[in-house]
C-alpha cells in the first residue's frame, strides 16, 4: 500500500473546521479517559502548569489507511496466537489454579520465546501448534528474529549485527518494554562493541526491520497538530481462558495440556509515528493513538 494510492488523505481543513475537530477530538479523548502522564523530557515546559498530572494522549486527528484484507488476517489469526501461549505457559508450569494470567505466561510472550519460535528454520513451533496449516500460517506473521548467543543462527546474528551495511536493516532488542530501549540500524555495531563481554549480548535479540510505507496523516501532541508522513504498527488484542489438569489426572507419560475454555479476538490497537521516529510507545511520547479506515487495494 503505497503513500501515491490516496493522494487526497487526510482531507484539508478550514482552520475553523480544524478548530472544530480539534476541540471535539480532546472532549472525546477526557471523557474516554484516553490521557497520559506528562512526558517532561519530551513535552515543552514553557506555560506547563506543574500540578496538571495528565493531558491528552497523543492521537491522529484522522484514522489512517489500512488494508482491509491484511486486518482481517490479523483478526482471524488471534485465536491461533492465543493457543500458541496458551501452549507455551502449560508447557512450562503445572497450573494448580486460574491464574490470569500467570508468571509464565507473560514469559511466554516475552522476546526471548518470541526469538526462539521465530529464528528462521525453528522446530519449536510444531511443538506447541502440531497443525501443519496452523503453524504455516503464523510463520507467515512472523519477522526474522535471531538470538545473540554460540548458536549457528547466533553467530550468524552476530555477523549481520556489528557489519555496517547488513545492521541497517535490523533493531537490537532487550527484554524490556515501553519504549525507548531499543538500538537501531547502524547504532548496533557500536552499541555491541562498548558492551564488551559477549556474554551480556545474550541479553539482546536482532530482529530484522518492519518497513511499512508511509501515509500523510496529522497528529495532535501536547496541544499542538503536526502534519506529514507517518507509519503505523497494528496490534490485536486477545482472550484466552484455559484450564490446566493437574498431573495426577494423567496418564503415565501423557501430557498434561488442559481444555481451553474462551478464545476470541478482543480488539485492537493502531499506534502511529512519524516517519522519522523509531520508538512507538504512547505513553512513552513516541507514537500517537490511532484508528482504522479499512480500504480495498
Amino acid at each position: 500500500m503505497a503513500a501515491t494510492l490516496y493522494p487526497d488523505f487526510p482531507p484539508k481543513l478550514s482552520p475553523k473546521g480544524e478548530e472544530y475537530l480539534l476541540h471535539n477530538l480532546k472532549d472525546w479523548s477526557l471523557a474516554n479517559g484516553l490521557v497520559v502522564r506528562p512526558v517532561p523530557a519530551l513535552a515543552p515546559q514553557e506555560g506547563k502548569n506543574p500540578d496538571i498530572l495528565a493531558s491528552v494522549a497523543p492521537v491522529t486527528i484522522f484514522p489512517s489507511p489500512f488494508p482491509r484484507s491484511c486486518f482481517e488476517e490479523a483478526q482471524a489469526i488471534q485465536w491461533t496466537y492465543n493457543k500458541l501461549y496458551a501452549a507455551i505457559a502449560e508447557d512450562e508450569e503445572w497450573l494448580a489454579a486460574i491464574k490470569c494470567p500467570s508468571v509464565l505466561t507473560h514469559l511466554a510472550g516475552s522476546k526471548k520465546v518470541q526469538q526462539v519460535l521465530a529464528t528462521p528454520s525453528s522446530p519449536h513451533l510444531s511443538r506447541f501448534i502440531p497443525s501443519v496449516r496452523e503453524s504455516k500460517r503464523l510463520e507467515e506473521t512472523f519477522a526474522a528474529i535471531y538470538p545473540l548467543d554460540d548458536s549457528t543462527a547466533g553467530k550468524e546474528a552476530k555477523k549481520i549485527a556489528l557489519d555496517p551495511e547488513k545492521c541497517k536493516g535490523y533493531v537490537l532488542k532487550p527484554q524490556r518494554e515501553g519504549g525507548g530501549n531499543n538500538i537501531y540500524r547502524s547504532a548496533i555495531p557500536d552499541f555491541l562493541k562498548k558492551l564488551g563481554d559477549e556474554r551480556h549480548w545474550r541479553g539482546y535479540i536482532l530482529m530484522e526491520l518492519i518497513e511499512p510505507p508511509a501515509l500523510k496523516n496529522s497528529i495532535l501532541r501536547d496541544g499542538v497538530v503536526k502534519s506529514g508522513e507517518v507509519i503505523g504498527e497494528l496490534g490485536i488484542y486477545g482472550v484466552c481462558l484455559w484450564e490446566t489438569r493437574s498431573k495426577d489426572d494423567s496418564a503415565p507419560g501423557e501430557k498434561t495440556r488442559g481444555e481451553i475454555i474462551e478464545n476470541y479476538e478482543a480488539g485492537y490497537l493502531l499506534r502511529t509515528k512519524g516517519r522519522e521516529s523509531e520508538e512507538g510507545g504512547v505513553a512513552a511520547g513516541f507514537g500517537s493513538v490511532d484508528s482504522v479506515c479499512l480500504v480495498d487495494v
